[in-house]
């Protein structure tokens, strides 16, 4: 028989032993019996010293199976696929037939180091991806086949295909497993607590892991939060916090990605990433295996841990709505019993869960209640409300935030009555708890302020009136009934039959930023603030109210009337810069009102005295008694006839004050007030003294009068104090 058909003869053996091989490699249900009979066979038919399958593992040799005494392919074979021959893994190579080859290849050189003369590889790849190879070795000399070449080639294709098939059986018996685990382990109405117990434990023994974690996504707190239990024992992050705009990667170690001795998994429901599984190892790297396993567990666990923390949320917002229904039925018992406004915000913060200070409609502090620990917190809430105090009288009906720090977040919100703002409520809360309960528990308790509020403006205003009706008739000048004043005097503890003096305070204020209705609420906000700062210095003083005017009845003491009065205008000045900078306050204080019937006429006194003192720009409060000529003309003039006198004499200044940038009246006021001194007149104007002398020329010729003449000048100073006693104007530079 010829050398030739004697490797015919060998080749077609070689044939049918790989296709025997071939069929019997179709059975095998996992990859590892695969592999055990592709070695026995080749061993046992082709008498070789090594059979080894090296697997390609993320670009990288890793040998996996074999079978020869002596060889240490556990080691000398792990090498990087890039080191190695570009057609390592998809020819197959035979030696020494390839010697010849002058490239520099890591896996050529270990199989030297194992001292193998000779040796060939079969590729293990089909259409879709390599698998590695499997490796044949003869310590001796033995003369390879070339014409065989192909018949293995395409023995490694049938091999891939067997490895892959049992690839995919693993995976369902995976799988059908993993699905019995979760039936048998894992409930409908199973507590987040328990799901997490069995999905560490499946995961950490499944992937032979030191250590399993879940870390869940806390939305309100942009972070992962670390939720026992784990399985086995390592130093973790209790919270990972989340950085917007950046991937799962950034914060946690190998993500899908195995090779290294951590490993991460995503919890995805619906799209949505509600958490990671977590995994590490101390002895060996994560394969792909072990994604493949932790990936069909977090599939199967990600929809248990999402129902079950929705179910807890559901319970704990049953409690929350019951905790508020409990305080909404306190909080009704506390307005019918009438309770303090201080209860009622305490009761509103509990319900809240928040701290919080309750303002009036003029921003200032009513209430306050402090959640514990947190009572540092009233100077900066106070400090950032007066900052944005101007914004925040603007609210009508949205919310303003002052602060959205994790640090001390507070938000303003209006309480509103009809169409009125009855004041604000300041609240420490972060804005991501915000939510469709939150708000509508904050509705139901900026109600209760508002009606809180309506009722004591009520009870006030009702109180006030029965008072104002009663002491008003004091300023009357036909007192209808003595008796009634008398007995309403006893009530309330006031000696009516004791002499008093009467004061009458007004108000002047700017009103470019208010409307009248504010302006006359501003006004009664700041009388009722007076009346406090007030009643500390004297709590005898009686204050009541009668149209615009604001009076005060103070009983007549040993202290000098100067002294007295002077500490009374101190205080209110005070006062009015802290609270109305821009506004000035007048007081008028008339006589003695020994009897019961003077009342009236000392209050008369007192309204001139403010009109006088607001008038004249003198001093911010006067005596009537000191007022001199004016009280003289109080009580010899009328109304009718001072407007009429007035008329007459400054009419025509008026006139053309008016329709004029230059203000005649003021100059000539100023004249007489500096008895005809220019010099000082005109400084008094700053304008210069030829300007003076000619306005004083047009004055003249307006008036047809000599300003020289002293009758003249007595006349127009009159007109001038009956100008300001009856309230025809007000003198002022233009």
């Amino acid at each position: 028989m010829s050398i030739v058909d004697k490797k015919e003869k060998l080749k077609k053996k070689i044939d049918q032993h790989l296709r025997r091989i071939t069929r019997q490699l179709i059975s095998f249900d996992t990859v590892q019996e695969t592999l055990n009979y592709l070695l026995d066979s080749f061993y046992k038919e082709f008498t070789c010293d090594l059979v080894a399958v090296v697997l390609n593992e993320e670009g990288r040799l890793v040998p996996k199976s074999w079978i020869g005494e002596g060889f240490k392919v556990g080691e000398t074979l792990q090498l990087d696929i890039d080191s190695c021959s570009p057609n390592l893994m998809r020819d197959a190579l035979w030696w020494p037939n390839h010697k010849e080859e002058q490239v520099t290849c890591a896996f050529h050189e270990a199989m030297q180091k194992e001292s193998l003369s000779t040796w060939f590889t079969v590729p293990l790849m089909n259409e879709q991806e390599s698998f590695g190879i499997c490796v044949i070795g003869f310590r001796g000399f033995v003369p390879l086949i070339i014409e065989a070449e192909e018949i293995f080639t395409q023995f490694g294709h049938d091999v891939a295909i067997a490895l892959h098939a049992a690839r995919e059986k693993e995976r369902q018996k995976r799988k059908i497993k993993g699905m019995e685990w979760i039936k048998q382990n894992i409930f409908p109405g199973s507590s987040i607590e328990q799901v997490i117990e069995k999905v560490v434990e499946r995961a950490g023994k499944g992937t032979q892991a030191t250590m399993a974690a879940v870390y869940l996504f806390d939305e309100n707190n942009s972070q992962f939060i670390f939720h026992p239990p784990a399985y086995g024992k390592a130093d973790l992050l209790e919270n990972v916090k989340w950085q917007a705009g950046m991937s799962l990667n950034s914060h946690f170690p190998f993500v899908e990605q195995t090779g290294g001795m951590k490993l991460t998994v995503p919890l995805i429901v619906h799209l949505k990433t509600i958490g990671a599984l977590y995994v590490y190892k101390e002895d060996e790297p994560f394969s792909d295996e072990d994604l493949e396993f932790l990936t069909f567990v977090s599939d199967f666990v990600s929809m248990q841990i999402e129902n079950a923390r929705l179910y807890k949320e559901e319970l704990e917002g049953k409690k929350r709505l019951e905790r508020i229904m409990a305080h909404h039925q306190e909080l009704v018992k506390k307005m019918v019993d009438g309770e303090d406004i201080s209860d009622i915000t305490k009761t509103i913060s509990s319900m809240l869960e928040s701290s919080i200070m309750l303002y009036d409609r003029f921003l200032q502090p009513i209430s306050h209640h402090f959640e514990e620990g947190k009572s540092s917190l009233q100077p900066i809430i106070e400090e950032k409300v007066a900052a944005q105090k101007k914004q925040v009288m603007q609210l009508r009906s949205k919310e303003m935030w002052l602060d959205e720090s994790e640090e001390t977040p507070c938000v303003v919100w209006p309480i509103v009555g009809g169409r009125d703002v009855l004041g604000y409520a300041v609240l420490n809360s972060k804005k991501r708890r915000v939510d469709r309960v939150w708000r509508l528990t904050l509705d139901h308790a900026l109600n209760t302020f508002a009606i809180e509020f309506i009722k004591q403006k009520l009870v006030l205003d009702a109180t006030e009136q029965v008072k104002e009706s009663f002491v008003n008739q004091l300023f009357e000048e036909r007192m209808e009934d003595k008796e009634k004043i008398i007995q309403y005097a006893a009530l309330t503890n006031w000696n009516i039959m004791e002499p008093h003096r009467v004061a009458v305070l007004t108000f002047s204020m700017e009103e470019n930023d208010r409307d009248v209705v504010m302006m006359e609420e501003y006004k009664s906000w700041l009388w009722e603030q007076i009346k406090t700062r007030l009643t500390s210095y004297d709590p005898n003083i009686i204050f009541t109210r009668k149209n615009n005017e604001f009076i005060m009845i103070v009983k007549v003491n040993d202290t000098p009337p100067a002294v007295y009065w002077q500490g009374i205008y101190t205080r209110v000045i005070e006062l009015m810069k802290q609270e109305s900078p821009s506004s000035q306050v007048y007081i008028g204080i008339g006589g003695k009102a020994k009897r019961i019937e003077e009342y009236y006429a000392c209050y008369m006194e007192a309204a001139k005295a403010a009109s006088v003192t607001m008038h004249r720009r003198s001093g911010g409060y006067s005596f009537y008694d000191d007022l001199g000529a004016y009280s003289i003309l109080s009580q010899a003039s009328d109304q009718v006839t001072a407007e009429l006198f007035v008329k007459k004499k400054l009419g025509p200044l008026m006139e053309y004050s008016k329709n004029n940038q230059v203000d005649l009246l003021y100059t000539l006021y100023m004249f007489l007030q500096h008895n005809g001194n220019l010099r000082k007149a005109s400084e008094e104007l700053y304008i210069h003294r030829s300007t003076l002398e000619y306005r004083l020329e047009r004055i003249s010729d307006l008036l047809q009068a000599d300003l020289n003449n002293g009758e003249v000048r007595f006349e127009l100073m009159m007109a001038y104090k009956l100008y300001s006693l009856f309230d025809v104007g007000t003198i002022s530079p233009s």
